[in-house]
């Protein structure tokens, strides 16, 4: 039987980047990898973060059931299982409770591309509709939107928070991290003015210099 140490390890390795740059805090906000094996790794329900261990991270099949859990998993596995099954090419999900992307997704405004770390992001981010956090919906709709943009990699939960998808963990944290970042930039221009934003012409020049986003 595996140990999935090492998987374990890794979430929890990026959860602690996480909490550290600000993006999830006490037990808010929940990430998710796949094993080897098809499985999911995913942070547990309910423990703050400066307490987890690697040991606490709980391993469930793509429906949400747990296959070697010692803590139950977290509150939002239906919305993690959901993006794992419905989008095979994404590996983890990162979902934040950041303040800037908590700002956004109660405007439940769409944010334009402002800056190179929302272009990276695939901006616009749209906001998902409505969906109870915790609930097989919030998969339904964060899928949804997905699913519509093959190229957009993170989205904003109304009323919730935001959502980043990658081929790894660590590709998921930077996302959402970017996306942190240009929300917050995008909020503070908007207080001074009128941001400029990038343009599609502007959006192609960078596509041609540095490929897709």
């Amino acid at each position: 039987m595996m140990t999935y140490q090492a998987i374990r390890e890794q979430v929890y390795e990026t959860v602690i980047k996480a909490r550290d740059a600000g993006l999830i805090r006490l037990s808010a906000g929940n990430l998710s990898a796949r094993t080897e094996d098809g499985y999911v790794a995913i942070t547990p329900a309910g423990i703050k973060y400066d307490v987890l261990r690697p040991a606490d991270i709980a391993i469930v099949d793509l429906e949400g059931k747990p296959v070697d859990a010692p803590r139950r998993p977290s509150s939002e596995t239906p919305m993690h299982t959901a993006i794992l099954r419905c989008l095979p090419g994404v590996g983890a999900v990162c979902h934040t409770h950041s303040p800037f992307a908590l700002t956004f997704a109660a405007l439940g405004r769409e944010v334009p591309m402002a800056t190179l770390e929302l272009y990276a992001c695939g901006a616009p981010i749209p906001v998902a509709r409505w969906a109870c956090p915790g609930t097989p919906e919030a998969g339904v709709v964060t899928v949804e939107l997905f699913s519509n943009r093959p190229g957009l990699k993170v989205c904003l939960l109304r009323n919730h928070g935001l959502v980043a998808i990658g081929q790894d963990l660590e590709q998921a944290f930077e996302l959402a991290l970017d996306a942190e970042v240009g929300l917050q930039v995008y909020h503070q221009a908007l207080q001074l003015g009128q941001p400029e934003l990038i343009t599609e012409e502007r959006a192609a020049e960078i596509r041609r210099v540095y490929g897709p986003a």
